[in-house]
């Protein structure tokens, strides 16, 4: 692996080593807990952390198109614990393996990105750094709503 890429590597690594302890213990119910004044879970977020990095890395990084559906990964109905955890899994063997591809060179090619309603000439290693900080914003959802989602017995989130 490129000098350039391996700390990139680590970082997606250690971010996705918390997520999955942080989902460990957790239920169904858990997965499906929502705060009565908000609208993920922690199950709609790992779907949509996994479809986010097969986009961002997958597809903007790596050119492998994945035809991504955004609106999709917010949907709500009840999820299943074991095939979102399968599917992030996957989504970080197919980042990791694309990352062992990448070398410094790479991470400077500039890239046309969609982006907050306009295109923005970006570069790869943008798109490297804007993924690993939205699955960090994500992973401090999961660990937050877990807190809330496992003491929520009482307080009327619902499930």
């Amino acid at each position: 692996m490129d000098a350039m890429t391996q700390p990139i590597s680590q970082v997606v690594e250690l971010l996705h080593e918390d997520i999955f302890k942080a989902v460990e213990p957790l239920g169904e119910m858990e997965i499906n807990w929502t705060h009565p004044k908000l609208s993920n879970s922690i199950g709609i977020l790992l779907r949509h952390i996994a479809a986010s990095e097969r986009y961002w890395i997958g597809e903007v990084v790596g050119g492998r198109p994945v035809h991504r559906k955004r609106e999709t990964e917010f949907e709500h109905e009840q999820l299943q614990k074991a095939p979102l955890v399968e599917s992030l899994r996957r989504a970080h063997a197919e980042v990791q393996e694309l990352l062992r591809s990448l070398t410094a060179a790479d991470l400077t090619a500039s890239i046309d990105v969609e982006l907050r309603g306009g295109t923005r000439r970006l570069t790869k290693a943008w798109a490297l750094v804007h993924s690993i900080q939205h699955t960090a914003y994500h992973l401090g959802q999961i660990q937050l709503f877990k807190k809330m989602a496992t003491t929520s017995t009482t307080t009327g989130g619902r499930a």
